[in-house]
């Protein structure tokens, strides 16, 4: 209950301070802590307990871990495969983060109509990179110490449906949520006004992880709701082209609620939604940078490419690639001059 409180008054600035910076993942790594231990009590090191809590790879900002995965009973012996891999991790996301989400996916939500719609999508990708390339950073760090931090996302916008993307995007909050919220109300086991009233709550409390505007609460109310009638009207099977235009959907729709998380109250929110429908001629280049980022994500999301950073390979023609790919990004980093300023957006929160 202190934990939850003191995440209100901070949240809230009730007291007149500022949440604390991590604060959020704090307080949710602890009561995940209290209550695995009540459900099933394990005997911990003290030593152990502060790691789990405060490991700094993770504390700002994620990935949310649950102490029976991060403390492991016996020691972590140096690996120099596991410090190599943590390595390309460190390099891999700072290339995500500086190159692709500052540089890359730059915008300034200036333009009207479809050239703001363009820019809505470019930012999209941005969040994303920017997001992931934390998360990428933490388990590279925590790789160097000898612990393996959790996946957090699983190239969310190729999601088949709402409900798929939140199996992919910020997954260790989501199993959080599920196991400590939505599960123990009752979860699937509810009929269908309960479980609407259920997953209303779990986005609401979701919301205000993230922030105590309204914005943040209708961000949450739009996906809970759009989960709800997901469940409600759509069918369980598609053909594979309306699947596709489904697809296509979830993305836009996601891409367009992101912008809540961005405006200072609901009023720039909905004044920027009304320039949708404003007509301004085409600027190609906002079009072109759409296309670069869209095919940035679809490369470095994709199997073959990751797949280089999250394993160590005795192939030759596979060590070749990885040092090549890897060798290039830290040169286009350091020809670019990227600046070193982390300034990643999840630290709001």
């Amino acid at each position: 209950m202190v934990l939850v409180a003191g995440f209100l008054i901070l949240r809230h600035n009730i007291v007149g301070l500022a949440l604390p910076l991590g604060y959020s993942v704090l307080a949710f790594t602890s009561l995940s802590l209290l209550i695995d231990q009540y459900r099933e009590p394990s005997k911990y090191a003290l030593i152990d307990i502060f790691s789990y809590l405060i490991f700094f790879p993770k504390i700002f900002a994620g990935p949310i871990e649950r102490a029976h995965d991060f403390i492991k009973s016996e020691e972590k012996p140096f690996d120099k495969g596991t410090f190599y891999i943590g390595i390309k991790y460190l390099i891999y996301a700072a290339f995500l983060k500086l190159v692709i989400s500052d540089m890359l996916a730059s915008t300034d939500m200036s333009g009207l109509g479809f050239n703001l719609l363009m820019q809505m999508i470019i930012y999209a990708i941005a969040f994303f990179f920017d997001f992931w390339a934390y998360t990428l950073m933490a388990i590279g760090v925590g790789k160097l110490f000898g612990y393996s931090l959790s996946v957090n996302f699983s190239r969310p916008y190729y999601s088949t449906s709402f409900r798929d993307f939140w199996h992919r995007w910020n997954i260790t909050l989501g199993t959080w949520l599920r196991d400590y919220i939505y599960i123990p109300l009752g979860g699937n086991r509810l009929p269908g006004i309960k479980w609407g009233i259920i997953i209303l709550l779990v986005f609401i409390i979701s919301g205000l992880w993230h922030g105590s505007t309204l914005s943040f609460i209708v961000w949450g109310l739009c996906h809970g709701s759009l989960l709800i009638a997901e469940r409600t009207l759509k069918p369980k099977t598609l053909s594979l082209w309306l699947q596709g235009v489904y697809s296509t959907f979830v993305f836009f729709i996601v891409s367009l609620l992101w912008q809540l998380f961005i405006v200072d109250s609901m009023e720039s929110a909905l004044q920027r939604y009304e320039c949708l429908f404003v007509s301004q001629r085409t600027h190609y280049i906002t079009v072109l940078q759409v296309l670069i980022c869209g095919l940035s994500y679809v490369v470095f999301t994709s199997k073959k490419v990751f797949g280089l950073i999250q394993h160590c390979s005795e192939n030759k023609t596979i060590i070749v690639c990885e040092v090549t790919m890897l060798t290039l990004m830290l040169s286009v980093l350091i020809m670019f001059n990227c600046s070193l300023s982390f300034n990643f957006f999840y630290f709001r929160f």
